[in-house]
């Protein structure tokens, strides 16, 4: 298995998440309560998924994100029995850093909720497609040593947020939607930001799969 549980495996996962949800629904929150520019939001969470891939993604391969670590799951890079250690880091991660939202600027926002504003139809195409993008990246650009890595990946999510931000909130993670809407008990479409994003990282990682085998 190229990822295995450690102690600082998890440490990263924990920090990488937690800093993911600290800083781009930070973003979002000064946005709301300040005159913080929201066009800058999708390029925080872009530079900090890059930053941060860079700095811990020798420890744990840089997940952040429970669909990433699933597709890794199907594409036998981690057992079941790790990943659901390494998913359960990540989502204690986003809710430390919602709870650190709540400390800071107390609950006269919306925690960066992600929310829809286009039908469910649309809005699932929309998180599944560009997850499953993310994800296809990932595959991709962490098969040979390079520098590009988490440029590409970080540049991916920016994109992404840039695209669909405004209907979707662009989660493209669960944690990172669980994490805010656990904490301030917004959870109404919180299966929908389980389901769609995973849903995409799984056809992905298959297509992956399938053209391996082709080749």
């Amino acid at each position: 298995m190229r990822f295995k549980i450690t102690v600082l495996a998890l440490l990263a996962e924990f920090i990488g998440t937690y800093a993911l949800v600290l800083f781009g629904c930070g973003a979002i929150i000064l946005s709301e309560i300040e005159n913080f520019p929201s066009g800058l939001i999708p390029l925080i969470f872009g530079v900090t998924i890059t930053t941060f891939i860079y700095l811990l993604g020798r420890f744990s391969g840089a997940h952040f994100n429970p669909a990433v670590t699933i597709g890794f799951v199907l594409n036998k890079e981690i057992s079941i029995k790790d990943s659901i250690s390494y998913i359960a880091t990540q989502i204690s991660g986003a809710c430390l850093a919602s709870q650190t939202h709540e400390v800071i600027f107390g609950r006269t926002h919306n925690f960066g909720v992600t929310t829809l504003s286009v039908n469910t139809g649309k809005g699932f195409f929309m998180e599944a497609l560009c997850t499953g993008l993310l994800m296809f990246v990932i595959l991709l650009v962490t098969r040979k040593e390079n520098n590009i890595y988490g440029i590409a990946i970080g540049g991916t999510v920016f994109i992404s947020a840039l695209l669909i931000g405004d209907y979707t909130g662009a989660s493209l993670n669960p944690a990172r939607s669980l994490g805010p809407a656990l904490i301030s008990g917004d959870t109404k479409d919180i299966l929908f930001y389980i389901i769609a994003p995973i849903t995409g990282s799984m056809i992905s990682t298959k297509l992956y799969l399938t053209k391996l085998k082709s080749n």
